[in-house]
């Protein structure tokens, strides 16, 4: 649900990129990210974490940094 909201907004923050870490095969990366939960959204100091993050809670956070 996550990676297909990402997808349909992505077009609007050309300024932004994404980086998908897989939890089970990086887990110290995901430690130092704060990355306890997912799916997770992490920059710098801000997160968004959440069972069900839809587009508008997504579109919030990207506007947000």
């Amino acid at each position: 649900m996550t990676s297909r909201a990402l997808a349909r907004i992505m077009d609007d923050f050309p300024n932004i990129s994404i980086h998908k870490v897989e939890l089970l095969t990086n887990p110290a990366r995901s430690l130092r990210a704060g990355v306890r939960s997912i799916p997770s959204l992490v920059s710098d100091d801000k997160s968004l974490k959440g069972m069900f993050l839809n587009e508008k809670k997504i579109r919030s956070f990207l506007e947000s940094l």
